[in-house]
């Protein structure tokens, strides 16, 4: 299906933020399908030229939750959630998915990377924290088979909970897991929790691996989002530091210039998805 075509199903509606002025002032308008009627968005002083240009020729479409900019056999983004990204909203887990294929893609085809770190897709919590045991199954099949746990050194899983974006790594030689949040609260701390002795209790229960050894949990001191909904941007970043093994020195002052980087990103790559 070409990627302009439409999704099948139900148009999904929620309120988003329109830039409607070249001073970039924001209202909130109830409805998708329309043209944007400004070219101007919060990073486009800190994005390449070639980026600029790729944006300036999306934001001259209609956007729609039934269209596609980005697309691969497992997931796909709308016009819709990539404005949003663009523009500081939330972030949709099909964008957070998006993120974490295209990152799994050059883990595994590319040498400069440890291929002994996984990134999880975002379902695999959703699943465990919702308690549907036979999505956890499937899930768990699909993201962590007993073999990738045996081998990986390093397993980032995404967590969303309670409307924010955080992070769990399990370090198995360390026996521990670190949580990573850019809200300290311990709302999020009791869901990774949560996750992590639901997590393990599977292993043990379907793996034959007999009682593991307790792995504690250590909450990581990392940069705060302030009253922003950069959650997922900040998530994203966390996980490019580990899987690059630097410093995480991300900034609220960044995050325009990663929505800006990251949605021209998805819109070079909509014919290759992976480049």
């Amino acid at each position: 299906m070409p990627l302009d075509q439409p999704k099948e199903g139900t148009k999904k509606r929620r309120v988003i933020q329109i830039l409607d002025s070249p001073d970039g002032k924001k209202k909130y308008k109830n409805e998708e399908g329309f043209i944007p009627t400004s070219r101007d968005y919060p990073g486009k002083a800190l994005a390449f030229d070639y980026e600029n240009k790729l944006i300036e020729d999306f934001l001259q479409s209609r956007m729609n939750s039934d269209t596609y900019i980005w697309k691969c056999a497992e997931a796909s983004v709308s016009r819709l959630d990539a404005y949003i990204l663009l523009t500081g909203g939330e972030l949709s887990d099909d964008v957070i998915d998006a993120f974490v294929i295209r990152l799994c893609n050059k883990i595994e085809t590319t040498d400069s990377y440890d291929r002994k770190i996984h990134v999880t897709r975002p379902w695999l919590a959703q699943a465990f924290l919702e308690g549907n045991l036979e999505m956890v199954a499937k899930r768990m099949k699909e993201n962590v088979s007993q073999q990738k746990f045996l081998e990986c050194e390093r397993i980032l899983i995404p967590i969303v909970s309670s409307g924010h974006w955080h992070l769990v790594e399990l370090v198995r030689e360390e026996t521990k897991f670190y949580h990573y949040s850019s809200i300290n609260s311990p709302i999020y701390t009791a869901d990774a929790v949560k996750f992590i002795n639901k997590f393990m209790s599977f292993i043990e229960s379907n793996w034959g691996l007999g009682k593991l050894e307790h792995h504690g949990l250590v909450s990581v001191a990392v940069p705060q989002q302030g009253p922003t909904l950069d959650c997922g941007i900040f998530m994203i970043e966390f996980i490019n530091s580990i899987v690059e093994k630097r410093l995480i020195t991300i900034s609220k002052g960044d995050c325009a210039k990663y929505r800006a980087r990251f949605c021209a990103a998805l819109l070079y790559a909509r014919d290759s998805p992976f480049l």
